[in-house]
């Protein structure tokens, strides 16, 4: 596949950089994966997550979970790039960007060939953050869609307990199809998600969490919000 040529090339593009800095891998156990408000298995999901990041403030990563809804099986690799900066000199920010391609398996998919290649962007001060992304053939639907989002993460007040809140825009052609492969009727539609995150850190680098997440279109024939609990173990060094 034509995405999968790409891979290659993305791999190789930060190593100019000296190897040093971080490598941080996190697990995650949960009974279901969210992406945009949309559920993605509707049962027990395994993924495992890598990344590196550069002194040059480039990062390479990929991720590998289970994934029903499109051909049982997901692997993302994305190549970014971050850092600090001093708007108007008086307020701290980070700014991030890079591309991502994500590959999907190919039995039982909804989509004929789901894979595709996303370019993003993202802008945090204190603890809000917003971000856009762009991806000229999203789901392989042959068709754009992007994606404007808004975020706070925020502490409560317990040891380690946070909350971290998202409201998201999807919209364009390729938004509409990929909908459509998810309505018995197959309308489609362009569509607001939100989703509210509890997060609590346990001892021995593992955190508990619990997600809610919906959207404002039927998805399988229901908009009704969905509940996910999980366990995540992180390792970084």
């Amino acid at each position: 596949m034509p995405i999968r040529r790409f891979l290659p090339v993305a791999a190789l593009l930060p190593l100019h950089a000296a190897f040093a800095a971080g490598f941080d891998l996190r697990t995650t156990v949960a009974s279901d994966e969210l992406f945009r408000g949309i559920p993605q298995n509707n049962s027990l999901t395994v993924g495992l997550r890598g990344d590196y990041r550069f002194d040059n403030r480039v990062y390479v990563g990929v991720r590998a979970l289970n994934n029903r809804s499109q051909g049982g099986a997901q692997s993302d690799f994305y190549v970014g790039y971050s850092r600090a900066l001093n708007l108007f000199g008086l307020i701290q920010a980070t700014a991030d960007g890079g591309l991502s391609a994500s590959i999907y398996g190919d039995d039982d998919s909804r989509l004929q060939n789901p894979d595709y290649v996303e370019g993003y962007a993202s802008l945090g001060v204190g603890p809000l953050r917003v971000s856009g992304s762009y991806a000229p053939d999203y789901f392989g639907t042959g068709a754009a869609g992007y994606r404007m989002a808004g975020q706070l993460k925020l502490p409560l007040p317990f040891p380690g307990l946070s909350a971290t809140a998202v409201i998201g825009w999807n919209a364009g052609d390729g938004v509409r199809r990929l909908v459509a492969s998810r309505q018995q009727e197959g309308r489609g539609a362009q569509y607001a998600d939100y989703s509210l995150v509890i997060n609590q850190e346990l001892p021995l680098a593992f955190s508990a969490f619990g997600q809610v997440s919906g959207t404002t279109v039927d998805i399988d024939g229901s908009r009704a919000p969905t509940f996910l609990i999980g366990l995540r173990w992180r390792y970084g060094v």
